[in-house]
């Protein structure tokens, strides 16, 4: 939380607060970028536990496509910096965008091709 002092023209001091927004989860890299079905994929980002220290105890889903239906990937490794998952078999073949949503809060579209 941020405070800020401020002394008006009357002498009354107001004080304000703000809370300071947590930034959401970030995906940086895909390893390969491009995998064909039942692949396994190592996603590389920032806060994908979000703001808690027990990634076990977060809500995340993986997910192939920005567009409904989006696909939700198999999770099998997790941790704050990275996540392995294996590329669905019903996910359409092509150029696509991964996301990770960490207790609803949605990452950035991460580029990443289906390959066939």
């Amino acid at each position: 939380m941020v405070q800020a002092q401020m002394r008006g023209l009357s002498g009354v001091t107001l004080f304000l607060a703000a809370c300071a927004a947590e930034p959401g989860p970030a995906l940086d890299a895909a390893s390969p970028p491009a995998a064909s079905h039942a692949s396994t994929v190592t996603l590389s980002g920032a806060r994908l536990c979000g703001t808690s220290s027990d990634c076990m105890a977060v809500a995340a889903t993986i997910q192939f496509g920005l567009e409904f239906p989006a696909i939700d990937a198999q999770i099998t490794a997790y941790s704050a910096t990275s996540a392995t998952i294996i590329v669905p078999e019903n996910a359409a073949i092509g150029t696509t965008d991964l996301v990770i949503t960490v207790n609803n809060r949605a990452s950035n579209a991460l580029s990443f091709e289906v390959l066939p």
